[in-house]
Parts: C-alpha cells; structure tokens; sequence
C-alpha cells in the first residue's frame, strides 16, 4: 500500500486499539474511562498501570514507563521500530511496499481530496443549481458547502474520470479509490446527478463517499464501494468532526443517515455521527467508546429503523457504553423532526431516552402475549440480558419480573442457567423451540415468497405495495429483507449484485415464489396471494386478541376489534379486500 511512513503510521493507529493490543499481555480492569492492571515491564502487585483509551496511550505510574501502541510492542516484544512497525501493519491488514528511491507517487489519498474539490466547485458553480435548489428545499444553506465540504456530482458519465486524468492520477488509482466503474473496455463515473457527502476518517482524510439522488430514478443512496483506504466497519460518517464534542459532553449521539447527522451538526448537536448504512459493527462501537462514555441511539422509527437500534444496543453496551434509545416525538427521523422542531425539543428527547433493558422490553411486548411468538420474544431478551452485569438488571428487575410474572430471585436463576447454557426449559424456550412458530409456517412462507417474486418480475407490481406494508405483513426476515431491496434497487441491479457475490439463497427463494405463483390459473395471481396474506394477519390478530382476553389483560376497545375481526372471519372475509 502505497503510504509515506508518517500516513502509515497514522493509518495504524486508526485501525488498531491499544486496549486491544495491550489487553493480550496484561489483564485489564476498566477504571472510570481508563483501563488498569499489573505492570508488565516491573513486579508489582498493585495495579499501577493505566491504559488510557481517549489518547491510546499507556502509563505505569510504578516505573514510570508510557507511551503508545508502538513502544508497547517494541518493549514487550523487544522489536525495533521498523519491526514493530512490520508487525502491527500486518495485523492492520495494511500491506506495506517496499521503499525505493523514486518520488512518492500520488495516492488515494490524494485521489479523493481532488474528487472533493471537483465536487464542491459543481455545487458552488451554475451546473449545481439542480443541487442548490434541493439544499434549499431541504434547509441547507451555501456555507454549509464549506462547512461540512459538501459537492455535486455532475450528470455525466466522465467529468470526474476526466478531471482527474488530467490531474495526473491513472485510470486505475481512479477505480481503486472507488469513484470509477469498470466496464469491459471503458470506465464511468460512479456518481452522477448527486449530492455527495464526503466519509473522512478519523485524522480529516477523505477517504469515501455518499451520493444522495437530486432527481429521476434509481437508488436514494449510493456509497463509495471498500478499497485500500476505506473500510466501513472501521468508520463513522462525522466522526472527525464529532470527536471533540463527544469527548467534551461525554456522550456521542448514534443516527443511520448522512443528512440526519448533517442535520443534529447544524442545531448544536456536534457530538453525532452515522453509521454508513450498514449495520452497526464492533469496531465502530469501539470507535465510539474512545471518545464517549454514553450512547444515544437516534434511528429512524419505522420498524427496521427500530430492530437496528436493538441489535446496536448490545453492541454498544459490549464496548462498554451506557446505551440510550432516543425516540422520535412525531415519529420522524432525526432530520425531518429537526427540520421541523427547535433545537429544545430534541435535547428533550434526549432527556427522556429509554434505558437498554427498557426499550427491550418494549420492542418485545407483544410478543410475550402471542403464544407464537413468545418463545422468539423470551430468547431475544434472554439473550440480551445475559451479556449484561447483575447490578446493570438489578435497577430494572421489577419491570422485567413484572413482564414475565415471575420473582427477581427467580429471574436471576434464569438468567444464570441461560448464561451457562443449561436447563433453558425452565425459561420455556427448549432447543427445539428456539425457533419460532412462524418459522415453521410453509403455508405463509409460500405466501411471501410468491410476492417476492412478482415484484421481481412486475415493475407494475412494485406499485401496488409500499415498504410500510412490508414490514406490516411480512413475517420473515429474509423474505422482507429480498422485497425491500427490490422495492428500492430494482430487479436488475439485485440480479448483477447477486451474481457479483454469490448470493444463491436469494434466488432460491425468488423460485419458491414462482413455483408457489405457477399453481395459479387467474390473471390476478397478485390480488389472490395479497388478499390471503392479510387474511392469515386477520387470523393473527384474533390469536393475540384472544390470549390477552383469556389472561384478563383486553380493554374495551380489544373486545371491539375482536368482535369485528370474527365478524370478517364468519363471512369469509367476502368483499372485506375490495
């Protein structure tokens, strides 16, 4: 990899942890936002030795030994610098080139700071009106083009290939660097028509992008690919800019996309960062937990927006966080309820933000009263709850014992005996129950799969159902996840994704669906399979219903709705889908 010695050095320390690198030699204890434990370079028996994660630095106050990353390893290992150096790239996974007594030649580095460059002078110039006119729509102002180094690509498909060429950078630095696509003889830009937020990772360096649509058709986003210098576990949209307020408020503020991060930055809330539309991974929790002591996450509040957060939070928590869940008032994401709210009103939501174990129980609620989903709803929490300290559930134990109706003696045992692994039939969730009911539904399986597949094939059918109603009727999560992407990519950039990974699963339930259509004779196969999708929902709701009323727990108006959805059923459900 083509770095100057001070680049490789930096490189290095972004992509390692000195809690990681120590914590192989030396016992640590986390101590306040340090880590301590006994010297390795003296005999002692008191812990006199501090690792310190905010400077990813190390201090014995014993003998008075410091440093970094690099002495640690040099000492330990009894490595010269270059040794070390050799060694800690490697685990980097940054391959390191010989040197030679050429000029350095221009990296990506480089590639990608001229791209930004190309990008904000569109903006700024009269070929950026169509963008200038979107930034007015969504109330962002001229200075916020320097401010957060914001660009326009062009719609072309060679400007920016061509400006850098003429800048001296080779065809291939081009492709390497992500913002070219090769196609058998020729390369195209890879964005066009969009606003671009520059990715930089922690020291300033522009090392990605995002590409936000302006108009016309295709993805909302689209994101530089991976390469030598930008991997997206390892990064945090913001993060530079964010890291000092993070370490200032002792808290960093978590959001999914670029313009609700860009947003939380105008009002104040300089401690926010995105999460490159990928879900939340155990490097980036680290990032975080180097710079702040608290978590809050703000995703969107749709469903999928709400089952990332919860899949994050423990992530967070096992880097050693304390998590927050930031609900939106109106139900909006962070950038649309800022757009339209006062600054107060979101430091409000963040006051009220819902502990981990609450908003937990929360999301699960209704599963725990559904005798088919209960068991899914019981490992989901105990499986959260046993990667947490007795004293972190202790504070909340009445309401957990409250849910399940058990004592917090009890609770406790449970959660032992899930942790070691052991008689999870006393938490009623067995081996064989672990997965749950809707898993062993062919019938609705089928179902599903049969409207994947006719959206595949129909573009007119891809109008007839939103995302909302995705994860209103859909039970599966790779059924939902395969009718979400073709509802936003489209069929054939799916097809082309597929075959460049290797994804046959896919495909294979996309078949299901066609063979599950083809026992069909009726032109409107999709009415029939939609119908009997939201009649098996029907059916759903008079479960949960009836359970609640056996268990004394229905209202007035649960009786009304169970009254009126047995009413549907009674007749066969005639006319109710017209």
């Amino acid at each position: 990899m083509p770095f100057g010695n001070d680049d490789l050095v930096n490189e290095i320390k972004n992509r390692l942890d000195i809690v990681d690198i120590i914590s192989e030699k030396v016992r640590l204890k986390k101590s306040g936002r340090s880590y301590s434990g006994l010297c390795p370079f003296h005999h002692e028996k008191t812990g006199s030795f501090h690792v310190f994660p905010d400077t990813q630095t190390y201090y014995c106050f014993g003998c008075n030994s410091g440093g970094n990353i690099f002495t640690f390893v040099m000492k330990t290992e009894g490595y010269d610098f270059k040794q070390a150096l050799t060694v800690l790239a490697e685990r980097a996974g940054i391959k390191m080139e010989p040197q030679n007594n050429k000029p350095a030649s221009k990296n990506l580095y480089d590639v990608t700071r001229m791209a930004a460059e190309f990008f904000m002078n569109n903006l700024k110039s009269s070929n950026g009106a169509a963008a200038q006119a979107y930034m007015k729509r969504r109330n962002l102002s001229y200075n916020d083009i320097e401010n957060y180094t914001l660009g326009y690509s062009l719609m072309s498909w060679d400007s920016l290939t061509n400006y850098l060429k003429s800048a001296g950078f080779s065809q291939q630095q081009i492709i390497n660097a992500g913002l070219a696509i090769e196609n058998k003889d020729h390369i195209y830009d890879r964005f066009r028509g969009r606003l671009i937020f520059p990715v930089k990772d922690i020291t300033g360096r522009i090392i990605a992008f995002g590409g936000r649509l302006i108009d016309g058709e295709g993805a909302k986003y689209i994101n530089s690919p991976e390469c030598e210098i930008y991997s997206k576990k390892n990064n945090l949209y913001m993060l530079y800019e964010a890291r000092n307020a993070m370490k200032k408020k002792h808290r960093s503020i978590l959001v999914e996309g670029y313009m609700d991060a860009l947003r939380l930055h105008k009002c104040g809330f300089t401690e926010s960062v995105a999460s490159l539309g990928t879900s939340l991974t155990e490097e980036q929790a680290k990032l975080l937990s180097r710079f702040s002591e608290t978590c809050y996450i703000c995703y969107d509040s749709d469903t999928a927006g709400q089952e990332a957060a919860l899949r994050g939070m423990y992530i967070l928590h096992g880097a050693g966080l304390e998590v927050r869940v930031v609900d939106i008032p109106e139900g909006k994401d962070p950038d649309e309820f800022l757009s339209a709210n006062p600054p107060e009103k979101f430091e409000q939501a963040l006051k009220n933000s819902t502990p981990l174990i609450i908003k937990h129980l929360d999301f699960i609620h209704d599963k725990l009263i559904n005798p088919a989903q209960y068991n899914s709803g019981i490992k989901s929490l105990f499986d959260g709850l046993s990667k947490m300290g007795e004293h972190e559930i202790t504070a909340f134990s009445a309401r957990i014992c409250g849910e399940l109706m058990i004592s917090p003696d009890e609770l406790m045992k449970r959660i032992k005996a899930w942790k070691n692994n052991q008689a999870q039939d006393q938490i009623q969730v067995s081996t064989q129950n672990n997965l749950s009911n809707e898993n062993q539904d062919p019938d609705r399986k089928n179902l599903e799969a049969g409207i994947c597949s006719l959206l595949w094939k129909n573009p007119e059918c891809r109008e007839k159902i939103t995302p909302e109603e995705i994860f209103k009727h859909f039970k599966f999560q790779d059924t939902r996840d395969i009718a979400l992407a073709i509802l936003t990519e489209g069929s054939e950039a799916l097809e082309k994704l597929w075959l460049e990974i290797g994804d046959n699963t896919s495909k294979n339930l996309i078949a299901m669906g066609d063979l599950y259509c083809s026992s069909f004779s009726n032109d409107d196969i999709w009415k029939i399979i939609y119908n009997d999708l939201k009649n098996d929902d029907v059916q759903t709701q008079i479960k949960q219903l009836t359970v609640k009323l056996q268990q004394g727990k229905a209202t007035k108006e649960d009786f009304e709705k169970l009254y009126n959805l047995k009413k549907i059923q009674e007749a066969d459900f005639s006319g109710y889908y017209k």
